[in-house]
């Protein structure tokens, strides 16, 4: 997706209400949204930025950001949802998801249907996935996920944030973990084999991209190699102090250098790449937390995970909701705590 589609994408989810009760916002909207933020975050949201005058109007005048706002009978804003749209990607991503912990929705059942039918459709035209990361700590957002927005659980990221509270709901200062999902707007043509790395984690992996579609899944047997990773893609999240780096191939052993949130993905179409790559991640302290789709490849997710008894409990503490939620930490959980 080029810069010129972002903005046609842009325009195309702007260019109607979807329903009676939702709009999209524009900067005139900004400090609604804000004090959306404030009864729910309070002033611990990371993204430091979106109190500040101009925070969020800068990024919806910049085409990187839209926002769908749910309206009570009164013209209230009762919640919201943000997609972000990058340049030279083929996904889009859903955040700043949030809901009033007082006020009440008027949307229908059916008002939320058809909202996220239209902007679902609106998606698939020229992105293939929307992903997002949920906090374990919201099991409504998880749900409505789930019913309306189609999206299918991957995997975790642990202590994704820190010093968040959401109010309204029991929490405390610990790290806040997040569940992460994916729409699939386009089905992918073609059964191309998923190579996983062979072990305890083949099942857990295997069972997620069962989920998602596609083709089958192969053992890769882990090749334990001194050798470095060459990474391509790279982003940086400062608000968050999040890193994901893309693997594309091995080279001269490097320190990898872990940022506090540090997520790896290592392509699964290539059998040698996900054998090699999978050795040197789990001599590095990495763990699969999940799996990340693509239009083209679909990636293992590793997280650097030194302690995982630690990364474990941490996890443990989050309220997780729906048995689908549950099997997946559960998982998660059995083949990451016996080792250390």
């Amino acid at each position: 997706m080029t810069s010129a589609d972002a903005s046609a994408l842009a325009g195309a989810l702007m260019a109607r209400a979807p329903t009676p009760h939702s709009r999209w916002l524009t900067a005139s909207d900004e400090p609604a949204l804000q004090d959306l933020l404030r009864a729910r975050y309070g002033d611990t949201y990371a993204y430091r930025n979106f109190y500040a005058p101009g925070g969020l109007a800068s990024l919806w005048d910049s085409g990187s950001l839209v926002s769908l706002g749910e309206y009570d009978d009164d013209g209230r804003l009762v919640s919201h949802t943000g997609l972000l749209l990058h340049a030279g990607r083929d996904y889009a991503e859903s955040g700043l998801s949030l809901i009033h912990p007082h006020r009440r929705s008027a949307m229908t059942r059916d008002e939320h249907v058809a909202m996220w039918s239209h902007v679902l459709g609106v998606l698939a035209a020229h992105v293939g996935h929307l992903h997002q990361h949920t906090s374990t700590l919201h099991p409504r957002a998880q749900r409505y996920a789930r019913q309306y927005m189609r999206a299918a659980p991957i995997g975790l990221v642990i202590d994704y944030t820190t010093g968040e509270r959401l109010i309204g709901i029991d929490s405390s200062d610990a790290p806040m973990q997040a569940l992460a999902m994916t729409t699939v707007l386009r089905p992918r043509v073609g059964a191309a084999p998923r190579h996983l790395p062979a072990g305890p984690w083949f099942g857990w992996l295997a069972d997620i991209c069962g989920g998602l579609g596609g083709g089958p899944c192969l053992a890769a047997p882990v090749v334990d190699e001194h050798v470095g990773l060459v990474f391509g893609t790279a982003d940086w999240n400062p608000a968050l102090q999040l890193a994901r780096r893309v693997v594309v191939g091995v080279g001269p052993a490097t320190s990898l250098a872990p940022a506090r949130v540090d997520l790896v993905q290592l392509p699964v179409g290539d059998a040698s790449l996900v054998a090699r790559g999978a050795g040197v991640l789990q001599r590095a302290g990495y763990v699969p937390v999940g799996v990340r789709p693509g239009e083209t490849d679909d990636a293992i997710v590793w997280q650097h995970l030194p302690d995982r008894a630690a990364a474990v409990a941490s996890a443990a503490r989050a309220v997780l909701a729906g048995e689908t939620i549950k099997e997946l930490f559960r998982g998660w959980s059995e083949r990451c705590a016996p080792t250390s």
